[in-house]
């Protein structure tokens, strides 16, 4: 049987998000073909702490991350940052030249860090000429007046016509129409492919509904999550502070994840107040978050696309909560899922304890379950399954099965 070798490219600077959705398709994938390997390139500090199916492995990259401004520095290294890219690069070149793939899939920006996709995707095309490469990204990539000025300003319409065999969107073009909404050119456009939105994994209910719910009566949990956590304080200073003004308990368990990436002074400080509160449980980083997404009654986010994969997968009400960062791919998207009627969207300017805590105790209030069926009817959560599809066919597998099948 055919070898199939994938190099899959993610790179998180202040987030887990980009490095998370990569081994949730490069899991799927490993599942549902034999014989595959499939080989993680990630900068991500805690990719550790995961756990990695068979024929899935990863190699580390050196760390960076970035101020204000976008601009980088060396993370774990006592280097300057050419000195530490250029590691980067060498790493990436050398794993891509002995492992020799068929398809390399990028889930990372193609601008920034000193050119250095480009670079990286340049050395495959000259040492690698047969290797497709594929680029994935999510359903929407930020405003689309700030994509497009800084896809002119870098360039990146040449990349995509150079280096680019496809474009793969995981999401759905009659929610978001990206060669549209981004002035992608005819040829790009004609590259892109769109999978669907990711369905999370299913998973048992074990042990964390008893750490959730207490004994006796089950009262609602809110789920309060603020993905990587960099971003995140005060999504939960303002939950904090709804539920210090509450004037006595609240009738639901509160369960807050801060995320894994939020600076450890404000973590601490509202690990602190969070103890101090009757029905709150307290983490900064879970393996069980699609445990929790399970069991809760109403989940509070930032508009992050894996965190509403999952609201999605488990018919979750939610609340979405984005951050003005741009560009504003969590406010663009919290909004287009608002007008979908899957979510409500509190927006940034508007973050108070008072409007944060009037949303919840209506969605807390409102026990019938949201409705999504019709949503989800319009958008399939097959994204995974295509993928696997396309990749059988850009590989040749699904020819070669074929021919099998014939003898």
């Amino acid at each position: 049987m055919l070898s199939l070798r994938i190099l899959m490219y993610s790179h998180d600077d202040s987030g887990l998000g980009h490095t998370l959705r990569t081994l949730t398709i490069a899991t799927h994938i490993a599942e549902k073909l034999e014989n595959c390997s499939i080989l993680l390139l990630t900068d991500l500090s805690i990719i550790g702490r995961f756990k990695f199916p068979q024929n899935v492995d990863y190699v580390h990259l050196p760390g960076l991350a970035h101020k204000a401004g976008f601009r980088y520095f060396s993370g774990g290294l006592n280097l300057e940052l050419e000195n530490t890219l250029k590691i980067r690069r060498k790493i990436a070149q050398s794993a891509a030249k002995t492992f020799q793939p068929n398809l390399m899939i990028i889930g990372h920006d193609l601008i920034g860090l000193q050119g250095e996709m480009q670079r990286i995707l340049s050395f495959v095309r000259e040492e690698l000429p047969e290797t497709k490469i594929i680029w994935g990204v999510p359903d929407v990539l930020g405003e689309p007046a700030t994509v497009i000025r800084d896809w002119q300003r870098e360039r990146v319409y040449q990349i995509q016509h150079r280096f680019l065999d496809e474009i793969w969107v995981y999401g759905d073009k009659e929610v978001f129409d990206q060669a549209h909404e981004y002035r992608i050119p005819a040829p790009i456009a004609g590259k892109i492919f769109y999978t669907g939105y990711l369905r999370s994994p299913q998973v048992s209910s074990g042990r964390i509904a008893k750490e959730i719910i207490p004994k006796g009566a089950k009262p609602p949990v809110v789920l309060i999550t603020a993905g990587s956590g960099a971003e995140g304080f005060s999504l939960i200073d303002n939950y904090l502070h709804f539920l210090e003004r509450h004037g006595e308990p609240a009738s639901f368990q509160s369960l807050i994840v801060t995320g894994p990436m939020m600076r450890s002074r404000e973590k601490r400080l509202l690990m602190e107040r969070a103890q101090r509160l009757p029905n709150v449980i307290f983490h900064r980083f879970s393996k069980h978050m699609l445990q929790y997404v399970k069991h809760a009654d109403l989940i509070v986010c930032t508009g992050g696309y894996n965190t509403l994969c999952e609201v999605m997968t488990y018919g979750k009400k939610a609340i979405c909560v984005p951050m003005l960062a741009p560009p504003n791919d969590h406010l663009l998207r919290s909004q287009i899922f608002q007008k979908l009627g899957a979510v409500k969207m509190l927006h940034p300017k508007e973050l108070t304890a008072d409007n944060l805590g009037k949303l919840i105790n209506d969605a807390v209030d409102d026990r019938a379950e949201l409705a999504l069926r019709g949503f989800q009817n319009r958008i399939p959560l097959e994204g995974l399954d295509k993928i696997v599809e396309r990749i059988k066919l850009l590989s040749g597998l699904t020819e070669f099965r074929s021919q099998q099948a014939n003898m």
